[in-house]
């Protein structure tokens, strides 16, 4: 690894800004990074000639987008005067801005009782 070349520091740049969403605790800064590391990745497999991983990033973007679009107008929608009573904005749980549903059959089929290691 004496040589990097340019095209193989972007891959090791969107492989970090990977990495880096694993580290985000806000929503909207995970899919801020996750958009620019497909735009990276997206660089670095056209570069390369990286089908799979071109076809992925390209695929990946318009979704993260997306979310992140759905996330913001989430925000806005949110109650401005109980943002400004409690100075802070209303983080409600990922999958109620998506529309989540849980699938209460599969709920039903789990057993109620706790491993060990959930105690």
């Amino acid at each position: 690894m004496s040589h990097l070349s340019v095209i193989d520091a972007i891959g090791f740049g969107a492989a970090g800004l990977v990495l880096a969403t694993f580290c985000m605790r806000s929503m909207s800064a995970l899919r801020w990074l996750a958009i620019a590391s497909n735009v990276a990745f997206i660089a670095y497999a056209y570069l390369r000639g990286l089908a799979p991983v071109l076809l992925l990033h390209t695929l990946l973007l318009p979704v993260n987008i997306c979310r992140l679009t759905q996330l913001r107008s989430a925000d806005v929608r949110s109650n401005p005067t109980e943002e400004r009573r409690t100075g802070r904005r209303d983080r409600r749980p990922f999958s109620t801005v998506c529309k989540v549903t849980s699938d209460t059959s599969r709920q039903a089929a789990l057993p109620h009782r706790r491993v060990s290691w959930m105690q």
